[in-house]
């Protein structure tokens, strides 16, 4: 089977994929690249949940005082991406941190720069996924996270384990003053955001299992 197969973004599309990729073949040699200098640090997506556990509980370290209940409707966004990377890390995935991708070649090579001891250079696989996000999106949202007495009669809105609301909408002007944290986001659903792209990751590690790694 293959074994050493490159992910280029940290996103929740490609931690998925990683997962699933090790589900089904645990021993596979994983490399995640990411320019980010910590998984789930670049601002702050879309948290919202059409209920919970929505990963296999296998995929996630501890979320602690995050962890949502099956009531909750909602996630803090970078939380649940950094439990899945501890969890990649501690199933043997390697990560490479504020690392940029500049070429990827047909037969493997991915040219980089960035820290660590190699700082840059070239490194060879036998699959490279390149799962970064899109820097072209048609529809920007407005988010905010508040207090529940606070929390707006319009928009997406989703309650955290810590009591907090998120909220993402278009097309208003809300009171500025009532916000615990302001959030900006482009994308065409913060409502299924979560779910879309975990479902993504999982189909596009589908792909590969039946194209590439099965002999």
């Amino acid at each position: 089977m293959t074994s050493g197969i490159a992910i280029i973004g940290g996103n929740l599309r490609s931690l998925s994929s990683a997962h699933s990729i090790l589900d089904n073949y645990p021993d596979a040699e994983l490399h995640i690249m990411e320019e980010a200098a910590e998984i789930g640090l670049i601002g702050e997506g879309p948290g919202i949940l059409p209920h919970w556990p929505i990963t296999p509980a296998h995929w996630l370290s501890e979320l602690g005082s995050q962890e949502p209940n099956p009531s909750s409707g909602a996630i803090r966004r970078s939380w649940l991406e950094k439990a899945m990377a501890t969890s990649l890390a501690n199933r043997g995935c390697t990560f490479h941190l504020r690392t940029r991708v500049v070429a990827v070649n047909d037969a493997g090579g991915v040219t980089f720069v960035g820290a660590g001891l190699l700082g840059s250079g070239e490194l060879h696989f036998d699959t490279v996924l390149d799962m970064r996000d899109s820097t072209h999106t048609s529809t920007e949202w407005e988010g905010g996270i508040c207090l529940q007495g606070h929390a707006p009669p319009f928009g997406v809105q989703g309650s955290r384990p810590d009591g907090t609301i998120e909220v993402w909408w278009r097309d208003y002007n809300p009171d500025q003053g009532k916000w615990v944290h302001r959030m900006s986001w482009g994308g065409s659903d913060p409502e299924s955001s979560v779910e879309t792209d975990i479902n993504a990751g999982i189909e596009t590690a589908s792909t590969l299992i039946d194209t590439i790694i099965q002999p």
